[in-house]
């Protein structure tokens, strides 16, 4: 998976993305190195129809990691998933801020797709967060919907 500044071409996330499911205390948690994409049953991959979920961490004990740069994502940049099959999906970026991670669960704008779009929210915690038991506070996350955009 590769998200691009749409202005600069700047590559801002360079990742593989491997099925990750929630861990036992409910926690969607990949490893060090990786996107985790949310492939527990019923949910889509990236391009099929529904929210198709990516999680990654801004760092680690030993410096910054995936999703390092996510924060900087803006409307209009471009998210791109390539498949091991060499097919891909294109997807653009609507919105991209900071939230509360206690509120992530339940907003229904990241989970929640009704009308047969196929999307994708990019997921990872906002190091400019006040941290909370060790942890950062805040979670970021990129909307962003399914397009034919080229880059």
């Amino acid at each position: 998976m590769t998200v691009v500044r749409h202005d600069s071409r700047e590559v801002l996330v360079d990742a593989p993305v491997l099925p990750v499911v929630l861990d036992p205390s409910g926690v969607l948690a990949p490893p060090a190195g990786i996107a985790g994409w949310y492939h527990e049953p019923g949910w889509p991959r990236p391009g099929e129809e529904g929210a198709a979920i990516i999680v990654g961490h801004v760092d680690t004990r030993d410096g910054p990691d995936t999703f390092a740069e996510l924060p900087a994502a803006r409307p209009g940049d471009a998210v791109h998933v390539r498949y091991s099959s060499n097919d891909s999906v294109d997807f653009v970026v609507r919105r991209s801020a900071s939230m509360a991670k206690t509120d992530v669960p339940h907003d229904d704008t990241i989970w929640d797709v009704r009308d047969g779009r196929a999307v994708i929210r990019l997921i990872t915690c906002d190091p400019e967060s006040r941290p909370v038991n060790g942890h950062y506070g805040d979670n970021w996350v990129v909307w962003a919907d399914r397009t034919t955009f080229a880059y």
